[in-house]
């Protein structure tokens, strides 16, 4: 693993913090620990590890706001998860060059890349604009007993997933309406339902019942683009209460706390 490569990285303006996780070894984090206890460090990974656990295989990066920070995660090899804060500063062509070099480095030996990123990036500051996001981190995290409901919420929502995981979760809920409605009136259901949203029209039923997405990057969903999600599910499942009794139940009882959250219209605690 090369010094040089870790402190051009941890140089740029605009690095806030980053977190270095592999499942085996202690987590890493380097600015973010300023208000962060250890308890917390470890509830913070298991929570990205979670995030992480969730996505669809094939997805190695993506990105969400978070306390005005922009997030990065990548899923390297050997379970090698790296994130990255940064600020609306940070110069992007500069960045994902570093990025580029820095995961390459990682993935040279993936099983001991913590500890060394920890030995070397112990010698290295991180830039003078950099601005330290622990202090938002840990309103979140403020307690080490709250540490893991806060987490499991950030997972089911804040974290503003992508038209990817949109795709993911609709294809769960389809192949689960499938064996109640068909594969024909489930794919006529889903297109009679679709609210006149310019933005949903990226979402495609194919001729199996499931979805594709046009490529729209990984950029997160706004909050009303969430809400045009939901009022599709629920136009959805609305119609095929028509034909199914208890349709939503049925339909809706196999998917995950996060798909539930990015899909349907949860009463509040």
């Amino acid at each position: 693993m090369k010094r040089q490569v870790i402190q051009n990285v941890l140089n740029l303006p605009g690095i806030s913090g980053m977190a270095l996780i592999d499942g085996r070894n202690r987590p890493f984090f380097f600015g973010l620990d300023i208000s962060l206890n250890s308890h917390q460090q470890d509830a913070l990974a298991r929570g990205i590890q979670q995030v992480v656990d969730t996505t669809p295989a094939h997805f190695d990066t993506f990105s969400f706001r978070f306390a005005n920070q922009l997030t990065h995660i990548y899923k390297l090899e050997q379970g090698l998860i790296l994130l990255v804060l940064v600020t609306d500063q940070m110069p992007l062509t500069d960045y994902r060059t570093a990025i580029g070099q820095l995961k390459a480095t990682l993935i040279e030996a993936p099983h001991n890349a913590v500890p060394t990123f920890r030995l070397l990036a112990g010698c290295v500051t991180l830039g003078s604009s950099a601005i330290a996001p622990a202090a938002d981190l840990s309103t979140s995290l403020s307690s080490t007993e709250g540490a893991q409901p806060e987490l499991e919420a950030s997972k089911a929502g804040t974290l503003a997933p992508g038209p990817q995981e949109v795709v993911a979760a609709l294809n769960h809920l389809s192949d689960g309406a499938t064996q109640y409605l068909g594969k024909t009136i489930v794919i006529n259901t889903w297109k009679q339902s679709r609210p006149a949203h310019p933005w949903l029209e990226q979402f495609e039923v194919q001729r199996d019942g499931r979805f594709a997405a046009a490529a729209q990057g990984q950029m997160p969903l706004t909050a009303e683009q969430r809400q045009w999600v939901k009022d599709w599910v629920a136009a959805f499942m609305g119609r095929g209460g028509r034909t199914i009794r208890n349709f939503q139940a049925l339909t809706s009882s196999g998917l995950t706390p996060q798909e539930q959250a990015l899909l349907l219209d949860l009463p509040s605690p």
